[in-house]
């Protein structure tokens, strides 16, 4: 049985970390797998079946003095964490290793031994080039990047980015991420019980963590200004803030500023697809994205859609054939959200639209050629 290393820097949050779970929950019962994250995260079987291996860089910090038996306790943790990650890249016996997600994750299993290693990219790199800090050069991670086998870019805009920004590496690939069609289906049809659609008002809802990928802040001034023109709408966010960072505080704030009434901040929710189907309009306001899992589930769940363009979008919704393609702005996402608040038709013309476009999304023939592009000798 080949053994298998997934490697990221979160165990549950967003978008890779469900493609995370998926991953492990199809393969557990045909290769040895094993989860590696940043820090240790208590809850991992929560998410994942109970076969699979779970290890750890290290521990987070929980103690108030460093004279505490915690502290004690938390060194000599995070000491044992360090001889053991140590020892992995240098003597593993992993078959596959495959770094989930780019920037620190890939940089930090590059150095590991293995003959079959995947690094997954997520971000388009034309848009927002936020690694170079970690490889200090463009060169240095195009250097890195060729000692994988293959990297998988989640998109064609992310692919082109990469050749752009680093280099053509000989070794990208686009793979779309596998979605679980049948749990996002099923969950969708549970009730909401925690709002009320009221007749006649549109509701956009969005998904994603509160942080600035997300550009809810252009939300907030593009709602503010709909509110102004007399507009009666809302929009619910699911979504938690993040443990780092003051995005969610800046939020806040800019939502007190403005007095937006209309968007509503719910916070995380264990099933965030009943909501996305009750939705006149499934809403992302992305100033980057990889290709958005969100979006398709979205799709999935026969909901129409208004995006920003990102990378992915194109793909997904064409030039504005299966959705609404709105300029990643302010005016943008008040452009796109009165058109369809001005043109109620259009909720039904989009519906037809995207149950048509849902079909390119085949989570068996992702799964396929992902495996084999990983696993076949």
């Amino acid at each position: 049985m080949k053994k298998v290393l997934i490697v990221n820097d979160l165990i549950k949050g967003g978008g890779v970390e469900k493609l995370l779970q998926d991953f492990a929950k199809r393969w557990h019962d045909k290769y040895d797998v094993t989860v590696m994250s940043r820090f240790k995260e208590g809850d991992f079987y929560e998410y994942f079946p109970k076969d699979v291996k779970y290890i750890y860089k290290t521990v987070y910090r929980r103690y108030n003095s460093k004279l505490s038996p915690a502290y004690v306790k938390c060194m000599i943790k995070k000491v044992i964490c360090k001889l053991r990650y140590m020892r992995l890249k240098k003597h593993n016996d992993f078959d596959v290793i495959i770094a989930l997600k780019d920037g620190e994750v890939t940089k930090a299993m590059a150095d590991f031994k293995c003959d079959k290693k995947y690094s997954w990219y997520h971000t388009d790199y034309s848009n927002y080039y936020y690694s170079q800090y970690l490889y200090g050069s463009a060169e240095n991670e195009f250097n890195v990047l060729k000692q994988y086998t293959y990297v998988v870019c989640v998109a064609e805009d992310i692919k082109k980015s990469l050749i752009k920004v680093l280099g053509d590496t000989g070794n990208y690939v686009v793979k779309y991420n596998p979605l679980n069609v049948g749990k996002i289906v099923y969950d969708g049809n549970e009730p909401v019980l925690d709002i009320a659609k009221e007749p006649g008002k549109p509701l956009f809802v969005t998904v994603g963590r509160i942080n600035y990928q997300k550009g809810y802040d252009l939300l907030l001034e593009a709602a503010h200004m709909l509110e102004k023109d007399g507009y009666d709408f809302e929009v619910v966010v699911i979504g938690g803030r993040e443990d780092w960072g003051e995005e969610y505080d800046r939020v806040m704030r800019a939502q007190a500023r403005l007095g937006v009434k209309s968007v509503r901040f719910m916070g995380v929710r264990s099933n965030p697809h009943k909501y996305m189907k009750m939705a006149d309009w499934f809403l992302s306001t992305s100033i980057f994205e990889g290709y958005s899992l969100v979006s398709q589930e979205a799709a999935l769940l026969d909901t129409p859609m208004l995006l920003t363009e990102c990378s992915g979008v194109k793909e997904l919704l064409g030039e504005s054939e299966y959705g609404i393609v709105m300029e990643p702005s302010v005016k943008g996402i008040y452009e796109g959200m009165k058109k369809v608040l001005d043109n109620p038709e259009l909720h039904a013309h989009y519906k037809e639209k995207i149950i048509e476009r849902k079909k390119i999304i085949d989570e068996d023939l992702r799964y396929k050629e992902i495996e084999d592009l990983v696993f076949k000798d």
